[in-house]
């Protein structure tokens, strides 16, 4: 072989590994290109549709369907302000709070948040800017705020003026035309020239206020340049106040003396002519203090409120809707309680969501619900016992106001006005029924029936009069005794009644013999109503449950009910009608009892059968309407159980994995979407946040457990199959 023939086989191989190795750079780099553009798409994707997927069990990189559907509908421009010394704050909470302002406004565009940190000068200066971009904005009310408190200043100024000048020196010339010679005399001498001089002094203190309002309506600090409005009006109406107080009480003893001396002495005449001018000047004055009682506070002066205090943590809406405050321990709770409390994770990041949330409602529903709770016991009682403290926390914690009406004690509904001055906030009235079976304690009182006729009536009267109504039923012995249990008469205005003399009891088998349950959870599903689904999944527990069915009404009003709760037909329920001895049993000695309740065909009731025939299941809450022409449509939701939104029942806890979490989150869900639902306001209605700290597990129905037995002993098999084949095909 010749030495070129050699070379060239040599270079044969070496143009063959050349090229491919050209041809794998070349798919390396195509490669590396394709990669590059789809990370960028991507990126830019997620930028523009902000998809996020949270695979975590608890939720915790996910929002609360309330928080979604309230960001989501908002209209205008928001923005959380949060305002503190990063380094006092415990970082846990700081970075709890920073996740959740970054899905909010990552869910709302129209929602910005800043976290400015006031132990620097910088964030000291990005405050103070704030400051000033709100007192631009509120520049009008500010002027005129200003300009209102202004004129109250001016008028009591003229007071003053008018008691120094005019009436203190009139009094005391009307003490100098008294004699000296009766006791009568002698002590109105004395009173004249007293109130002489208390209105020098009265006048004194107007003019000192008036002037002292003034100087801070004009003197600003450089750093905050809004006047001090709040402090103006502050020093301005006790001053004022006193004054019509002053006036009120000597136009009245005046008024006195004038009668009694009608018919003799020049002093008396003297007075007459003087009272007109005296009332006239009250009155100018307290409508002046009227006008400075009714101003607003301005949203830009609690920012500087709490700048001058250090830290804030607000929300701020547009101008026609205003400012919110969080509670900031509340936000950023201590070291030392977190370490003591051991929150979690996602716990934190709930009770964050829920403070920064119940906010924002705040200011985009105004109107918030009172609730009035109604009940049959001799006297008021829920301020001074612990079974409603946790939901009346949570109420005020979302602006909703709770009123206590004993009807018993005090038959008229307690008056709104104060809650309630212009009548624009809805009213729902939560009724808790009382135990029918207990009787008198001593004589002269009522008993537990009579008790529950006192409650009906008032019941009757909020129906008749078009309110809404939350009806909570309690086992009743008057159905016993063929007699009508009072609190349900007035269900049949929605065409439903109860059967509050059978309720439903559950028969165990267990290790230690049968046992009767008189207490039942409820995992809701999914019922086509606003408050069904708020607690889709949300174990609800209901003490002692009570059917209820339809009833047609004869005068054809039409209505409308949906069942929001239910317990499922099965053989070991049934309606129970000898249940007393276990109601009155103690519930830590209800398992010893020798012979407890049974079901008897001819007395109790095993199916759920209404008016409308056999259920499939027992209703056991319900949702009901009202339409009369004319008039607002009228709302109705009673469940069949009396204790359920209380504190033993809502806060019964259970150990999740080492965490103490609620047993019962869907109770107090229940209540607030019942109460937005009765004030219509359904678009509030989803779960929160703090409902859903731990993954709730439900049972799998038998068709879902046999078809994921199929999945995994055929499955598998078959997928390993399938794959082998399609490799064969490949290879060839």
């Amino acid at each position: 072989m010749s030495d070129g023939q050699t070379s060239r086989q040599a270079e044969a191989p070496r143009r063959t590994a050349a090229r491919r190795r050209a041809r794998y750079g070349l798919v390396t780099l195509l490669l590396l290109t394709t990669v590059t553009v789809a990370a960028g798409l991507a990126n830019v994707l997620a930028d523009r549709f902000r998809a996020r997927f949270d695979v975590t069990a608890s939720g915790d990189q996910k929002l609360a369907p309330r928080t979604e559907r309230l960001l989501k509908g908002l209209r205008g421009d928001y923005r959380v302000v949060i305002a503190a010394d990063q380094r006092a704050i415990d970082a846990r909470a700081r970075e709890r709070v920073q996740e959740v302002l970054a899905e909010m406004t990552r869910t709302a565009d129209t929602l910005d948040a800043t976290i400015i940190d006031t132990g620097s000068p910088a964030g000291l200066g990005e405050f103070q800017r704030l400051v000033g971009e709100l007192a631009e904005r509120d520049r009008a009310a500010i002027e005129r705020q200003a300009e209102g408190i202004g004129a109250s200043a001016a008028a009591a100024t003229a007071l003053a003026e008018y008691l120094s000048d005019t009436l203190s020196p009139l009094l005391l010339s009307i003490r100098d035309e008294l004699g000296t010679e009766s006791e009568i005399d002698r002590t109105n001498r004395t009173f004249f020239e007293q109130t002489a001089a208390n209105m020098r002094i009265v006048g004194a203190e107007l003019s000192a206020a008036a002037d002292e309002a003034r100087g801070l309506l004009t003197a600003q600090d450089p750093a905050l340049p809004v006047p001090s409005l709040d402090r103006a009006a502050e020093r301005l109406e006790p001053a004022m106040a006193q004054a019509v107080d002053q006036l009120t009480a000597l136009s009245r003893e005046l008024g006195r003396f004038a009668e009694a001396r009608a018919a003799v002495g020049p002093a008396a005449d003297r007075v007459r002519p003087h009272l007109l001018e005296i009332g006239r000047r009250r009155d100018a004055v307290s409508v002046a203090l009227d006008t400075l009682r009714r101003q607003q506070r301005l949203d830009v002066l609690r920012v500087v409120e709490a700048l001058r205090a250090g830290a804030a943590a607000l929300v701020i809406g547009p101008p026609d809707v205003g400012l919110a405050a969080i509670d900031l321990e509340s936000l950023f709770p201590s070291t030392e309680w977190l370490n003591a409390v051991g929150v979690a994770r996602a716990d934190m990041r709930q009770r964050t969501e829920e403070l920064i949330v119940t906010s924002i409602a705040s200011l985009t529903n105004p109107d918030k619900p009172i609730v009035v709770l109604m009940h049959g016991e001799v006297r008021p009682f829920i301020k001074d016992t612990p079974l409603f403290k946790q939901l009346e926390r949570r109420l005020s914690l979302r602006g909703i106001d709770m009123v206590e009406w004993a009807p018993v004690a005090e038959p008229n509904a307690p008056a709104l006005t104060t809650l309630n001055p212009d009548g624009s906030r809805p009213v729902v009235y939560a009724v808790l029924s009382p135990d029918s079976s207990t009787s008198a304690p001593r004589a002269g009182d009522l008993s537990g029936a009579q008790r529950a006729a006192r409650l009906g009536e008032a019941i009757t009267s909020v129906a008749s009069s078009g309110r809404s109504l939350l009806v909570s039923l309690n086992p009743s012995v008057l159905p016993t005794y063929g007699e009508r249990d009072p609190i349900t008469a007035p269900l049949q205005r929605w065409g439903l009644y109860a059967e509050t003399g059978r309720p439903l009891l559950r028969e165990q088998v267990t290790q230690r013999g049968r046992v009767i349950e008189e207490d039942r959870t409820i995992v809701p599903t999914p019922k086509g109503h606003p408050i069904a689904d708020a607690v889709v999944g949300l174990p609800v527990r209901l003490p002692w449950p009570i059917p209820i069915f339809e009833k047609a009404l004869e005068d054809g009003t039409r209505l409308k009910s949906t069942t929001v709760l239910e317990l499922p037909r099965a053989e070991d329920t049934w309606g129970e009608s000898q249940w007393l001895r276990l109601w009155q049993t103690p519930r830590d000695q209800r398992t010893l009892l020798p012979d407890p309740p049974s079901f008897d065909p001819a007395r109790d009731q095993r199916a759920p059968e209404g008016e409308k025939g056999v259920l499939e299941a027992w209703p056991v809450a319900v949702a009901a309407e009202r339409f009369e022409v004319g008039l607002p449509v009228q709302r109705l939701v009673v469940v069949g159980s009396n204790a359920w939104f209380s504190d033993p029942v809502t806060q019964s806890q259970i150990d999740a994995g080492g965490r103490m979490v609620a047993a019962y989150p869907g109770n107090l869900e229940f209540f607030e979407a019942a109460v937005s639902w009765l004030a219509g306001q359904e678009s509030l209605i989803a779960q929160s946040a703090i409902a859903r700290p731990v993954p709730l597990v439900r049972p799998l129905d038998p068709e879902t457990l046999r078809n994921l037995r199929l999945g995994v002993i055929a499955g598998l098999p078959l997928c390993v199959l399938l794959l082998g084949l399609l490799y064969r095909l490949i290879r060839g």
